[in-house]
């Protein structure tokens, strides 16, 4: 087991509990984290506990969620680079010191993480490669997982009071050849496709696009999905016209025209 990998973060990274679920995912995988509401002592010196972790914890890395908002933070920044000067001089070179990209594009990657080990939490493999960084070993080949799925109910939406919309998505990562399936004695939905989350609206050409039938928990279901990739920043919609969905599937498979062998249930009262 890895030792315990220290995170720095901008508390507003944490307002709709993206950074308590990284932590939790970590955690689940066998990365204990430590951080500072947890490990540092109010109204102490701030630089001084630092320091003490690094040098005298049994810490194993040291990790920087790097966001839009984190790499604004002149606190996060500054964390970083006393982190950085702090490892180098006691730890040595090869203390992993690790970047968890979240939104962030390379070129604003600070220059200290720029030339270390960076993560992109879009990737599938995320946690396998911070574990990775900590044992100082290569990441293993990645296995295929549907995630951690974020599901959302809309209405009224895009202002229309008759419109229902349910918008899938993943918290990290990417998902490609995604399904989502309705009771077949249902109205068909009027819209279905990929558009920005957050009750974006629903555009675009769907590539490899499939759709056909199954079964799940005793109940005749259709089903439709794509190739287009789902982010954090981009969902998968399916749109009902005056009427709640009540029940949805959702999979992934591997193939682009292939059927998932397992669906995540939703049920809307």
């Amino acid at each position: 087991m890895p030792d315990r990998l220290w995170i720095t973060y901008a508390w507003a990274d944490n307002d709709e509990g993206d950074f308590d679920y990284l932590v939790n995912e970590l955690e689940d995988a066998g990365v204990p984290a430590i951080y500072d509401k947890i490990a540092l002592v109010p109204g102490q010196r701030l630089w001084e506990q630092i320091a003490e972790q690094i040098t005298d914890g049994d810490l194993g890395g040291w990790a920087c969620l790097l966001t839009p908002t984190s790499v604004r933070s002149q606190a996060c920044r500054e964390e970083l680079d006393y982190a950085l000067n702090r490892a180098l001089s006691t730890q040595g070179e090869g203390f992993p010191l690790i970047g968890l990209l979240h939104s962030v594009p390379v070129e604003e990657v600070p220059p200290a993480l720029r030339v270390r080990l960076c993560v992109d939490l879009a990737s599938p493999n995320w946690i396998e490669e911070v574990r990775a960084g900590l044992e100082r070993r290569a990441p293993q080949r990645p296995r295929t997982d549907t995630g951690d799925l974020r599901v959302a109910l809309h209405h009224p939406y895009m202002g229309n009071s008759e419109l229902y919309a349910v918008e899938f998505r993943p918290r990290f990562g990417e998902l490609r050849y995604w399904r989502i399936a309705y009771p077949s004695d249902e109205s068909d939905p009027v819209h279905r496709g990929t558009g920005p989350s957050g009750a974006g609206g629903v555009g675009g050409m769907l590539t490899e696009f499939l759709e056909g039938n199954v079964e799940l928990e005793g109940e005749q279901m259709k089903f439709f999905g794509a190739g287009n990739a789902i982010t954090p920043g981009t969902a998968a919609y399916v749109v009902f016209r005056d009427r709640n969905p009540g029940f949805l599937a959702f999979g992934v498979t591997n193939e682009p025209f292939g059927i998932p062998r397992q669906w995540i249930t939703v049920r809307f009262d």
